[in-house]
């Protein structure tokens, strides 16, 4: 009779499998960790979703939560995130006082849009008196008297208008309450600059899609967004007064002067942009700035080499955008950070 050889299939050790899974667990857990996390300003949205394709392999990969400028204060203060993005500088006593430095990264314009076909493309003029009373309910319909002298040779649709703002914390609403409250006096009275708008008048939406899905449903709409989305949207974008008294659209030209005009903290790296009265400035200029903690606690990350690298090699990016890249000595303050 011929020998047969056994095999013999042993059920694996409980222990060994245990340990398998627990080494499992280990690894995913050490590649979500190794994400770099980042949320904040919806402004900065598209530039970010650029940079962190070009340069977050580095960092193990990097995502962006464009949740608004106060969640982005908020999660980068609690270190829920990595780093969180701005529109609304903090004060060298909040960055203290919350652990953070702040990182300049980019300049560009919010845009005023606008829902009017009527007009067949023709430029709208407004300043910041009118554009507050819009907002504030005073002025209601497109051929307003005011509207109007500011806009000679302009035929308005006696039309209403809707002005959609920003419910939740944003920086665009910080920027654009900053210059309302600059022009009219009712405004810098009861409402101030602020990112949390709270409005009677028009529409409260959340989130820069809704602000877009709002404006473009709404005949006689007007809105706010960052000037590279606006671009895109096919609504029109309003020319706005400056401090110079002169009507300025958003561009790289406006925005580059307001930037170079602009007086710089050294102790918080922010510029102050209120009021620059270079005859070409677009006056709802803003910096946004990365908020990154001085002593990350442990599970978090290192988010500077990311954005010192961005900052340093992103300016196509930037650019595409509707975004301004740091001049040379910008970019050198945010290469010296450590």
């Amino acid at each position: 009779m011929r020998n047969m050889t056994k095999t013999t299939f042993l059920a694996p050790n409980p222990f060994f499998r245990s340990f398998a899974l627990l080494a499992l667990s280990m690894v995913c857990a050490g590649t979500a960790q190794a994400q770099l996390t980042g949320a904040g300003s919806s402004l900065v949205r598209d530039v970010m979703t650029s940079w962190t394709v070009q340069f977050g392999a580095a960092s193990g990969g990097v995502s962006y939560d464009p949740a608004g400028s106060s969640a982005g204060i908020a999660r980068a203060s609690e270190q829920s995130v990595d780093f969180g993005a701005t529109d609304v500088p903090l004060t060298t006593a909040a960055l203290r006082q919350a652990g953070l430095k702040q990182v300049p990264i980019a300049a560009t314009a919010v845009a005023v849009i606008v829902n009017l076909p009527e007009l067949g493309g023709k430029t709208i003029k407004l300043n910041g008196d009118i554009l507050a009373d819009i907002y504030q309910g005073t002025i209601k319909d497109w051929n307003h008297s005011q509207i109007t002298a500011s806009n000679p040779g302009v035929v308005f649709p006696n039309k209403p208008i809707v002005p959609v703002w920003r419910a939740d914390g944003s920086g665009q609403s910080y920027v654009l309450s900053a210059y309302l409250a600059r022009s009219n006096a009712k405004w810098r009275r009861n409402i101030a600059a602020t990112n949390n708008l709270s409005l009677a008048a028009g529409k409260g939406v959340r989130g820069g899609q809704a602000m877009i899905d709002a404006v473009k449903a709404t005949p006689g709409a007007l809105g706010y967004e960052p000037l590279g989305v606006a671009q895109k949207s096919g609504l029109a974008v309003v020319e706005l007064q400056n401090a110079a008294g002169k009507s300025v659209a958003p561009n790289a030209a406006s925005i580059t002067q307001a930037l170079d005009s602009a007086q710089w903290s050294q102790e918080s790296n922010s510029a102050d942009l209120d009021g620059s009265a270079g005859p070409n400035t677009y006056p709802l200029t803003a910096v946004t700035y990365v908020l990154v903690p001085v002593a990350p606690k442990v599970g978090r990350k290192n988010a500077l080499p990311f954005i010192q690298t961005a900052v340093a090699q992103g300016d196509a990016a930037a650019k595409q955008a509707g975004f301004v890249p740091l001049s040379a000595s910008g970019k050198g303050l945010v290469a010296a950070l450590r």
